[in-house]
């Protein structure tokens, strides 16, 4: 084997310490990883969203209204695209208008549904934790050509997992 031949052998893969540590004794697989790299990016979203007084389903809650069109959101809407039940969304929204961040008025168009907005507070507030959030990412320090790597990689799980039927056995 000549030595430009030997560097592009790649080495043997090896497992990262935390799968000794919790145990796995037959290596990490793709579920391990996503459970690891869940609770660990939950801990830390945790932690960023604490200091400003939300929890990180009422951050979604509010960051999803942002980004709706209008900047307006159904609660129906909300619930599917954020999975939550219909009572958890009443929860949230009746915590959130609590705290003076949303409004609840009547849909112009049909008196039956209830349209969300943000109001100013929830509006600067939305804007402060998503700030946080991207300098927390950046921290991490990936390079460009990995964060883009990534990001396929991962739009093509999340396609797969959001696929109906995905991993169950027919």
């Amino acid at each position: 084997m000549t030595a430009t031949s030997a560097t592009t052998v790649a080495a043997p893969a090896r497992e990262p310490g935390w799968v000794d540590e919790v145990g796995l004794t037959g290596g990490a697989g793709l579920l391990a990883r996503l459970v690891r790299l869940n609770m660990l990016v939950s801990a830390a979203l945790d932690g960023l969203v604490e200091p400003f007084g939300l929890t990180v389903a009422d951050y979604l809650v509010l960051g999803t209204i942002r980004h709706s069109p209008g900047g307006q959101g159904a609660p129906s809407r909300l619930c599917r695209l954020l999975g939550r039940t219909s009572g958890g969304m009443t929860l949230a929204l009746d915590r959130l208008a609590a705290a003076g961040l949303v409004s609840r008025a009547p849909d112009p168009t049909d008196r039956r549904r209830i349209i969300v907005e943000l109001t100013e507070a929830g509006d600067v507030l939305s804007r402060r934790v998503n700030d946080r959030l991207h300098e927390w990412e950046a921290e991490l320090a990936l390079p460009a050509a990995v964060r883009d790597d990534l990001h396929l990689t991962l739009d093509v799980l999340l396609d797969a997992v959001a696929t109906p039927g995905a991993g169950r056995r027919p």
